[in-house]
């Protein structure tokens, strides 16, 4: 035993060992005796106890460890890890998780041992996550988790994604953005379909706008300005297990945004968005639109995102090559995010700053590594201090 030798309070000629974090070891006093331990964890006193100094050591290693990282609750079980990792009190109310982001969590929880393969990426940040937090209630100590490594099992590994050295995992590639051609083609797709113009109308809000999906299909007159041309962001729609939420928007926080008179392909659409408020008016007045949506589903509610994918978006992607016949997607609706911020910063040549708070970033950190990149000029700077 490595540690400070002293005399026992009770049998002052009987030595003892303290191996500090509270631990106190009792040599035999008689041949054929064992080595014995006393500690307190969790307020309770505890004992260890073996035939050599060496066993005893190596039962006290996992003790030791506890004790050092004020780890209480190591010895319980996974499933109190896991009550613990989805305990939404343990995190500052401004951190609690939003209901879809629980219920995700929760629900890969569940599909622990066995998650499908389009869930992996998912699970692996989940256990990450679980593991920080197990770390911080005490469940686990990080030396320990210093021998954990993934495993693709048997399941095949993915081909490697090529990203461009020296940018951020964040940076949007500029073949993920479609061009204004592209959302004048999507545009015309969707004019052609079910709702003709709205959908049409939908599309090129989205794009030139900034507002997320759940934002857009929440959108109601109230929130329009027409005279400046702001949007105010203040909620969002949420699908939970098959059921609609109306909550505050991403990080709940609110946010205004502006939206052109006209798009860089000509579209009107500040003149379109104020015929659709007046259309909505109409809507809400003879009943058919209760919410006063501006962009309702065919019932007069909220949109589903697998309604509207497989009812409008699907046709209309297919015509215009932004998805194959086996379902692969050149672009999705949320590339039309990318173009509103693309847009803003190189067409309307806005600030940074302002780009990032009409589009909700974190900050601008955040706009500036999607999409201005760290690499731009690097090789014209080179060739030029290289000449």
């Amino acid at each position: 035993m490595s540690g400070e030798a002293r005399e026992s309070a009770r049998h002052p000629d009987r030595p003892v060992i303290e191996l500090g974090s509270g631990i106190v070891v009792y040599p035999p006093e008689a041949d054929g005796e064992p080595w014995r331990a006393v500690f307190t964890e969790n307020g309770q006193r505890r004992y260890r106890q073996g035939a050599t100094e060496e066993k005893l050591a190596a039962r006290l290693e996992k003790v030791t460890e506890r004790l050092r990282a004020g780890a209480a609750n190591m010895e319980r079980p996974g499933a109190d890890l896991i009550a613990h990792y989805l305990d939404p009190g343990r995190l500052p109310v401004q951190d609690r998780w939003s209901r879809k982001h629980a219920h995700t969590q929760r629900r890969l929880c569940e599909r622990f041992a066995a998650p499908t393969a389009g869930e992996g990426d998912r699970v692996h940040r989940m256990i990450s996550a679980l593991v920080a937090a197990g770390i911080e209630g005490g469940y686990l100590t990080s030396p320990r988790l210093a021998m954990v490594h993934w495993q693709a099992g048997d399941r095949p590994l993915p081909a490697p994604r090529v990203t461009v050295s020296g940018e951020s995992a964040l940076w949007v590639d500029p073949a993920e953005i479609p061009a204004d051609a592209d959302i004048g083609k999507l545009g015309q797709a969707l004019a052609a379909g079910w709702h003709g113009e709205r959908d049409e109308l939908m599309a090129s809000t989205a794009a030139y706008s900034g507002l997320r999906w759940g934002e857009l299909t929440a959108l109601t007159i109230g929130q329009i300005d027409q005279a400046g041309r702001v949007i105010t962001m203040d909620r969002k729609v949420i699908e939970v297990a098959g059921h609609l939420y109306i909550e505050a928007p991403k990080n709940r926080k609110s946010r205004r945004t502006i939206y052109p008179r006209r798009t860089p392909a000509s579209y009107p659409l500040a003149e379109k968005l104020t015929a659709r408020i007046e259309a909505a008016r109409a809507e809400r007045e003879a009943g058919t639109n209760p919410l006063g949506l501006i962009f309702p589903s065919p019932a007069g509610k909220h949109w589903r995102s697998s309604n509207f994918n497989r009812n409008v978006l699907k046709r209309a992607y297919l015509a215009i090559g932004w998805r194959d016949a086996g379902g692969n997607s050149r672009w999705t609706w949320h590339s039309l995010r990318y173009v509103f911020c693309t847009t803003a910063l190189f067409t309307w040549k806005l600030d940074a700053t302002d780009v990032s708070c009409m589009a909700g970033h974190t900050n601008v950190r955040t706009t500036l590594l999607m999409y201005v990149g760290s690499t731009a000029g690097v090789l014209d700077r080179a060739r030029t201090a290289t000449d």
